[in-house]
């Protein structure tokens, strides 16, 4: 499979971030993670972060895509601090992707769905890579 030669992987990935309202797209996740009802998962995969000013319940979302689907948003909190960056490239025509996992339902897990959990830069190092990568 090709890479999609918008998406721009931005290095440095020290901060792990958990993906929220997964919960609803648990169809899709079963479905990228070859995973069945109830049966533990790690998928690893690509993710790409998309603005959605035109969601009615916060205007900075961030969804969060893999192969196309969306999977879940990055959290109010974290929509905020990687706005620029993802602004930056958006307006570059390109788009912020990174490392990220699909996982969960081990033994000891304490819910029957899959999450999904990003690596990315810190916040401040994505917007000044982002800047470099814009030419800005």
């Amino acid at each position: 499979m090709t890479a999609d030669p918008t998406e721009v992987r931005l290095g440095f990935a020290d901060a792990r971030l958990r993906v929220v309202g997964v919960s609803h797209y648990q169809d899709a996740l079963m479905e990228i993670a070859g995973a069945d009802v109830g049966q533990a998962a790690r998928h690893e995969a690509t993710a790409a972060l998309v603005p959605e000013p035109d969601n009615p319940h916060d205007p900075n979302a961030i969804q969060v895509t893999i192969g196309g689907r969306l999977v879940g948003y990055l959290s109010r909190e974290d929509a905020v601090r990687y706005r620029p960056a993802v602004n930056i490239l958006r307006e570059s025509g390109k788009v912020l992707a990174c490392a990220a996992v699909i996982g969960g339902r081990g033994p000891d897990s304490e819910t029957a769905n899959l999450g999904v959990f990003l690596q990315l830069p810190w916040p401040t190092e994505a917007e000044m890579e982002a800047r470099s990568v814009a030419g800005r």
